[in-house]
């Protein structure tokens, strides 16, 4: 009953979640243009095995689903997809739909220049569609774009190419801010299982309400008219949709509400309630009875600077001490369960550590840099 030790978080606040982002935003525009290039070429790649999954199945189980309606296969198909999320962000790989939000919010904190945000956004955009043009090959050339596959792809090809410029463009706003919340929400998780939960339900949810995901639709797309070209795919008296059609009523409208969504809902809209522009002199902010006058310093985002402190294990005594201090005698867990004065257990010295407990205590050491250390 009532022992002494402290319970810690692994999840981060909402602020340090904010923090935690502009922090990935600065990581990703001081990288270099290539390494960015492959990173977006690999989340390109990943968005094709999650769809991939989900067309597999999804699109061989109609027959028997279909009794109960065609939202089933589309769950299904909801329900497999988030797979892909969760190999890019946790490998840090880099998607369009995330470095819209993490770089534009460290530009508005003072982190970025705008310069280097659109740089990066650019490359990852290219770096998306040239990874899910590969992959749509690599499936075709693989005999697997095939049966159910190739038909329900060629449907996802006619549907999303069916709507208007306007349509497209709003349902790309109402997908980022989901696909933006599933980077904020895994930022916030510092473990493995609350960064998956945290993806699963906004991906999810995209998907199953049939808003329009860039990187999604970059490989989908071209698969499905991969699928087209074949002649047992093709409709009678039905011209299915070809490159033009692809970009011009689904891509490029799809790409710009992923980028109003990113900016403006989601790195101006969290930077109003964590970070400067809160107290941005174009926002009639009233303080201590006073509004903050033209040309006063502006308070910057302390939970930036906090959240570095507790990556880098400095000024926050919950951080666990890294486990290359095991070397100078300290003991990694001290700072986060008490040892009582009168412990029984002797102490272990440090170079006679098991290796298990060695590994235990760098995982613990490093954890809290696991939210720097995933991309967007």
């Amino acid at each position: 009953m009532g022992g002494g030790s402290t319970a810690t978080s692994t999840v981060l606040g909402p602020a340090e979640g904010y923090a935690a982002i502009v922090d990935k935003g600065e990581q990703l525009v001081k990288a270099d243009p290539v390494q960015i290039l492959m990173l977006s070429f690999y989340a390109g790649c990943f968005i094709g095995f999650g769809a991939l999954l989900s067309l597999t199945i999804s699109g061989n189980i109609e027959g028997t689903v279909m009794i109960h309606g065609t939202g089933v296969s589309g769950y299904i198909y909801a329900v497999l997809f988030p797979v892909n999320l969760l190999f890019i962000l946790l490998s840090g790989c880099i998607l369009y739909t995330g470095a819209t939000f993490t770089t534009p919010a460290a530009w508005i904190e003072g982190r970025a220049k705008i310069v280097n945000v659109i740089l990066v956004i650019s490359i990852a955009w290219v770096g998306n569609i040239i990874g899910g043009i590969f992959f749509a090959l690599l499936t075709d050339l693989c005999g697997l774009n095939e049966g159910g596959v190739a038909r329900l792809a060629v449907s996802v090809l006619r549907s999303k190419t069916s709507k208007s410029f306007f349509v497209i463009l709003l349902r790309g706003i109402g997908c980022n801010w989901l696909v933006s919340m599933a980077v904020y929400l895994c930022s916030m998780a510092q473990d493995m299982t609350g960064k998956y939960v945290a993806i699963v339900f906004p991906i999810s949810t995209f998907v199953a309400c049939g808003f329009e995901h860039y990187p999604a639709n970059a490989y989908a797309l071209p698969l499905g008219y991969l699928a087209s070209l074949k002649d047992e795919y093709t409709i009678p008296g039905v011209e299915l949709p070809g490159l033009v059609e692809i970009f011009g009523l689904n891509l490029i409208p799809c790409s710009i509400g992923n980028l109003i969504s990113g900016v403006i809902v989601m790195a101006c809209g969290f930077s109003y309630f964590f970070g400067v522009l809160r107290h941005s002199a174009c926002v009639h902010f009233v303080q201590g009875g006073e509004r903050i006058k033209d040309g006063a310093d502006i308070p910057q985002l302390a939970a930036l600077d906090n959240f570095r402190k507790q990556v880098s294990g400095g000024g926050n005594p919950s951080v666990p001490v890294p486990i290359s201090s095991a070397a100078k005698g300290e003991t990694p867990f001290s700072n986060i369960v008490p040892v009582p004065a009168n412990s029984a257990l002797p102490a272990v010295p440090p170079d006679s550590k098991p290796e298990a407990l060695a590994w235990i205590e760098a995982i613990s050491g490093s954890n809290q840099d696991f939210t720097r250390s995933v991309s967007c």
